[in-house]
């Protein structure tokens, strides 16, 4: 009895604090009516039409792109992806330019406002020939991997039975994919839905927002449509583990259940946010990505 009024409860107060939290956004910022400034817009490697696309949001406060990035590039590159880098730090550096005109076909350098959504339509703006490709992925550096190998994966994407294909599936605010890793097949990128969703996403610096209007928004208005699902649904994924810390519209599954997810399904990705969070260390990590045969490298 606790519980059932405890959730509702932690919803209403996160709702709460989520409008109060708006209204002070809306009432307080600058009339915002300028795209971010694109600083630089570089050619790399050749496109490949008969290879889906990938639009990669980055952002490294030192101005550097880290080695880990680098290895996440790379196997995206191997699995058949070509890619588009789209940083949002203040400058790439020649170094770091060089490496990535190797294994992208396109690099952006914006400037850092409106998070990975404004950073994904940036790309699509800059790289029209996005529709070209038999398909598109939209994904970012907020998590560490490949764990395991991802050889495969175009294949597994394409013949899920959904249009839309993440990872991972939040319940919380509303059922969505999350934003990290979304695969679109040709039939959604080429729609009115899917054209018209990035041309209304505008600059939002309130991270709450972005996730609400945007990453909820994005699986809530295309679902009308089109079919939505994830390699790794929450719901399969509670059937063949024992979790019964939070209701299932709580759980956010990276965090809540990554040590299941890589042990009991070699779940390919780590969020880098999970290393910060109390309660879990780089050494506890580490052990179970040994013990599961992963050789991915956690301090690279």
């Amino acid at each position: 009895m606790k519980n059932f009024i405890k959730w509702p409860l932690k919803a209403i107060a996160k709702d709460l604090r989520y409008f109060r939290d708006l209204s002070f956004y809306l009432l307080t910022r600058e009339n915002i009516t300028e795209k971010p400034l694109v600083r630089l817009h570089k050619e790399g490697v050749s496109s490949n039409y008969d290879r889906p696309i990938c639009l990669f949001c980055s952002y490294d406060k030192e101005n550097i792109v880290k080695e880990n990035v680098y290895y996440y590039l790379n196997e995206l590159m191997l699995a058949g992806f070509d890619i588009v880098f789209i940083s949002s730090s203040d400058t790439i550096v020649d170094a770091d330019l060089k490496k990535l005109s190797k294994c992208c076909i396109k690099i952006i350098n914006r400037e850092n406002r409106g998070y990975d959504f404004y950073g994904w339509k940036t790309g699509l703006e800059k790289y029209p020939q996005y529709k070209f490709h038999v398909g598109l992925l939209l994904a970012n550096d907020s998590v560490l991997g490949p764990l395991f190998n991802i050889t495969d994966i175009i294949a597994r994407l394409e013949n899920c039975e959904a249009d839309i294909i993440g990872m991972t599936n939040c319940f919380h605010f509303y059922p969505h994919l999350q934003s990290y890793f979304l695969y679109c097949k040709k039939t959604v990128v080429l729609s009115e839905e899917f054209l018209r969703f990035f041309q209304e996403v505008k600059v939002l610096e309130l991270k709450v927002a972005v996730i609400r209007k945007y990453e909820v928004g994005f699986s809530r208005i295309l679902s009308h449509r089109f079919r939505i699902a994830a390699l790794y649904d929450l719901e399969r994924v509670l059937t063949q583990i024992s979790y019964r810390e939070k209701p299932m519209k709580w759980i956010e599954p990276t965090f809540h259940l990554w040590k299941p997810l890589v042990t009991e399904f070699k779940f390919p990705f780590l969020k880098k946010s999970l290393l910060t969070r109390r309660g879990v260390s780089t050494e506890e990590v580490s052990k179970v990505l040994t013990e599961n045969n992963s050789t991915y490298n956690l301090t690279s």
